[in-house]
């Protein structure tokens, strides 16, 4: 695995896919069939813990390193294995040193659509190994490269429906450039790739927990579901869990391409400790954690080869005050034909806590299904779920997961649905101005919001009667968050006159001149008031620096726009019975994880809702970050911790609320 810096966008959106892998006694079979002696013998030879044969010639594979002359012989090794298998095989130079190496098996119905299974075969140590250096490299890499001659192995007789290229890249140390090479040269030929499942450092295994890391991206999320899905229903002992946005393996030149693909390794927080030193060698391999890996890695390549899954592909829509028709489009695979006419797809939805209704698609394009719902007016809550069966009546699948019935499909809801609201928005202003703004002193001035909702956004208008408008200082509070709307800004100036705060505005308050008529970016962003309850104080306050004369605060208001809030996934009837704080997801994480909890119905909380905090802390037990300081509704909720500034380490999260409490452990890996 190469180390490299990586820029990372990572957007928090709902889940776009859900996969359901269907049982196939064949691929189970097949996955049985993986040889622990073969990965082992493959390992071994790799690695130079023993001789091995290449073109009839015994010799020793003492190094991969991209400068010596034994990685060649690498190359020769592998190309051999793929052509005993009966494959069609071949090199791919991309320089003097860089050859990938490419076995095919065509596919029987899509033969231009392929599925790639591959692995770096370079090595390399930290110290910059010479040309006759010994470098092992049985974990990094000789271990994913074992678990694709084993698939090209057992796969070269079986029947698949796509194109299936078992690939070993060279040059991954120094800056994937094989897998660099093959990305390129598909997107510019026009390729179609279906996947691409990269493996990469998967024999280490510490302290037998089982557990692997899945790296993955939103684009390439469906294929990260599919081997979760079939890790659990072939009853793998492994503990699969995702990594999104980060690269530094063979997969990262894909997602630049706009390929899905998804790179299989061994648990980051528990990484192999001779990683890049000459201890990475065969007595350090965890033999059934190697297997049971490969075997994973097999059944999904099985399981995508044979299109024997389901797949939802869904956007949900974005909330806003439109209060307008929405479409809805879901893309719907099943391995066997779909159900028409009365047991078609349905999207079953419902207004606020009423009953679910159903739609079936206003049309359907290539396993595009598009579902409309009717328009809503403001502050209503719209949930939905996505349900289809197959013509025979005996497969039913529902998105998001868990819900049943059949004939027609989906009757009975999961117990987590999706949703989006038609936004409201509200001016409050205050009733308790004007108030004077005497001289070094800070005035406060209070707007309190009875009503509740989620925020969406956040503007600021006011009006101060002041001759030197650079000595305020102006900051809105709410919660435990705060926003500077000014600060000494407009030397010499008088008032702000129908001042707006936004922060979508294009000029800086900085940039603008008294009286700062019409709008203006603040100058930290309103947006960290965002996705909290909007109910109970907002505080404005303004300090004066100087001495001299003296203002008035004449009006002030918030501008809001809300969602209805309640508890995502879980209707009305079905709240929560205790308060529940669950561990994060992914774990562990780089840089974003997130955060599920619950609120039950609380009867000792008088009128007013429970108020909830939840603070995260260092491994010394100091405190970094509150992502959670207010009074919340019965319901199930979700937090975003983004922890971009942090250093990796241990955290510790805490949720308090009345009497309960509780504190998990959740791991930073930069």
């Amino acid at each position: 695995m190469k180390k490299i810096p990586v820029l990372i966008l990572v957007l928090f959106i709902p889940l776009f896919s859900y996969s359901q892998v269907i049982f196939n006694s064949k691929i189970d079979s097949v996955k049985n069939l993986v040889s622990a002696n073969n990965l082992r013998k493959y390992n071994r030879e790799l690695s130079g813990d023993t001789m091995t044969n290449v073109n009839g010639v015994p010799v020793l594979i003492y190094s991969r390193y991209y400068q010596s002359p034994s990685n060649i012989i690498a190359s020769n090794y592998i190309f051999e294995k793929f052509q005993s298998f009966g494959l069609q095989t071949r090199y791919q130079h991309n320089n003097s040193t860089n050859i990938n190496v490419i076995a095919k098996k065509t596919g029987s119905k899509y033969p231009n659509k392929k599925i790639l299974i591959t692995a770096h075969y370079d090595n390399i140590l930290n110290s910059g190994p010479g040309p006759l250096d010994t470098v092992h490299g049985a974990d990094d890499n000789a271990s994913g490269v074992c678990a694709v001659l084993e698939a090209a192995r057992l796969l070269a007789n079986f029947n698949s429906l796509y194109t299936i290229e078992f690939i070993a890249w060279d040059e991954e140390e120094i800056g994937l450039y094989g897998s660099r090479a093959y990305a390129d040269s598909s997107y510019f030929h026009g390729d179609t790739i279906i996947a691409v499942l990269n493996f990469d450092m998967i024999s280490w295994d510490g302290n037998n927990d089982g557990k692997i890391t899945i790296m993955t991206d939103n684009n390439s999320n469906s294929i990260a579901n599919v081997f979760i899905e079939a890790i659990n229903l072939y009853q793998i002992p492994l503990v699969p869990s995702k990594s999104f946005g980060g690269g530094g393996s063979d997969h990262y030149y894909f997602w630049q391409r706009g390929y899905k693909a998804i790179t299989g390794i061994e648990f980051t927080g528990d990484f192999h400790p001779y990683y890049h030193m000459l201890g990475d060698s065969w007595d350090k391999v965890n033999l059934p954690y190697f297997h049971n890996f490969s075997k994973a890695a097999i059944a999904t390549l099985l399981t995508l080869a044979s299109d024997n899954f389901i797949i939802f592909n869904h956007t949900p829509p974005v909330s806003s005050p439109d209060t307008s028709a929405r479409y809805l489009t879901c893309e719907i695979k099943f391995p066997v034909k779909i159900a028409t006419g009365l047991n078609a797809p349905r999207l079953y939805y419902r207004i606020n806590s009423g009953p679910y209704t159903f739609v079936n698609a206003q049309s359907v394009s290539n396993d595009i299904y598009t579902f409309r719902i009717h328009g809503n007016p403001s502050g209503t809550l719209i949930s939905y779920y996505f349900a289809a069966q197959d013509s025979a009546g005996n497969i039913i699948s529902t998105y998001p997961s868990g819900g049943s019935g059949i004939n027609p499909p989906g009757t009975t809801p999961p117990p987590q649905v999706l949703s989006y609201s038609v936004q409201s928005l509200n001016s409050f202003t205050s009733t308790t101005v004007p108030k004077t703004i005497f001289d070094l002193q800070q005035i406060k001035d209070t707007i309190n919001i009875i009503q509740d909702g989620k925020v969406e956004n956040v503007k600021v208008n006011l009006n101060i009667n002041h001759p030197n408008v650079g000595e305020l200082f102006i900051t809105l509070y709410h919660n435990s968050s705060s926003s500077t709307l000014a600060q000494y800004n407009g030397s010499g100036g008088q008032n702000f006159t129908n001042t707006t705060f936004s922060d979508s505005a294009n000029l800086s308050i900085t940039q603008g001149v008294p009286p700062f008529t019409g709008y203006f970016k603040p100058i930290s962003p309103l947006n960290v008031f965002n996705n909290q309850s909007m109910q109970c104080n907002w505080i404005l306050r303004i300090y004066d620096k100087t001495s001299g004369n003296t203002g008035t605060l004449l009006s002030w208001s918030v501008i809001l726009r809300y969602s209805p809030q309640v508890g995502i996934g879980y209707p009305v009837n079905e709240l929560p019975g205790d308060f529940r704080l669950e561990q994060n997801y992914p774990n562990p994480f780089n840089p974003v994880t997130n955060i599920r909890f619950q609120v039950p119905l609380c009867h000792s909380c008088g009128s007013r809702n429970p108020f909830v905090t939840i603070k995260v802390f260092d491994f010394l037990g100091r405190e970094v970050r509150t992502l959670l300081n207010e009074y919340k509704q019965p319901g199930t909720y979700q937090v975003s911790f983004d922890a971009g500034e942090l250093s990796s380490g241990v955290y510790f999260y805490k949720m308090t609320a009345g009497e309960f409490s509780d504190v998990k452990k959740m791991i930073l890996i930069r």
